[in-house]
């Protein structure tokens, strides 16, 4: 029950990976094509349904690239739903104090490391792995990321860290930014790079990779944001490139008509 992004975030390179917001699964099986480390399927933000992120983890694992579910808030119905569909890792966003980090990692582990209560499905193929193997180590592959989107989640990185099984952080910069009353200027305001900066030492400090999402793609969006140094970021996402695909199709058509008019 190898993790290819568990094993590749390992190793030491940064990897690349989009978001997917909309429900039909064919995105994901577009984008699987593409060559992203890997694919975060959002359930916070948008209407997706534990039926459509099953969909789409399914069209992830036949193209064989890692799949990433943010769930939409920190509780056991949402989080156990999606850890029983076995998507590569997890993400659980606005963890502002240690109780609540423990509490996220709880409910993706077994007892008695954890509080996950039992009932894996796609997790163990349906029940045609080994469950004996997956409630030993198996569970255990999946990676669990919590998001930092507050000062006050910045402030307790180094006592988050310490809870087993917590893999790794993500910074919501959008978030981080409202969280100091800037919210929109997450590029331009002092406050707010100061701590995406102390993440990202506090981070590799403390020997936890530590990620980020971002909706934009364009060059200088790319170079400010990996410029921060994190291991893993998510960026662009498939609305944006319907957009930004449609305005391109649409302003080619408008300058040919221009050269060639209709007569």
């Amino acid at each position: 029950m190898a993790n290819k992004f568990r094993e590749e975030l390992n190793s030491g390179k940064r990897l690349f990976g989009t978001h997917v917001n909309m429900v039909d699964y064919r995105i994901c099986d577009i984008l699987g094509r593409i060559g992203f480390d890997y694919i975060w399927i959002d359930m916070e933000h948008m209407s997706t349904s534990f039926q459509d992120v099953e969909r789409d983890l399914i069209a992830c694992r036949a193209n064989n690239v890692p799949s990433l579910v943010r769930v939409s808030w920190n509780d056991i119905p949402h989080i156990k739903r999606v850890v029983e569909m076995g998507p590569d890792a997890i993400v659980v966003p606005m963890v502002n104090s240690v109780e609540e980090a423990k509490f996220a990692i709880d409910n993706c582990i077994y007892p008695p490391d954890g509080k996950r209560g039992f009932g894996p499905c796609r997790a163990i193929g349906y029940g045609v792995d080994d469950v004996n193997e997956y409630l030993g180590q198996g569970h255990k592959e999946m990676l669990r990321f919590l998001q930092v989107e507050t000062e006050a989640a910045v402030k307790i990185m180094e006592q988050v860290a310490e809870i087993p099984y917590m893999d790794g952080f993500i910074i919501g910069p959008m978030d981080l930014s409202g969280s100091v009353n800037a919210l929109g200027y997450a590029t331009t305001d002092k406050r707010t790079n100061e701590l995406i900066d102390e993440a990202v030492e506090k981070a590799h400090k403390l020997g936890k990779p530590i990620g980020l999402s971002m909706g934009a793609y364009d060059p200088a969006a790319a170079d400010f944001w990996i410029g921060k140094g994190v291991d893993f970021i998510s960026m662009g996402l498939d609305m944006g490139y319907i957009i930004d695909g449609a305005k391109n199709c649409l302003s080619n058509m408008r300058a040919a008509d221009k050269k060639f008019p209709k007569k």
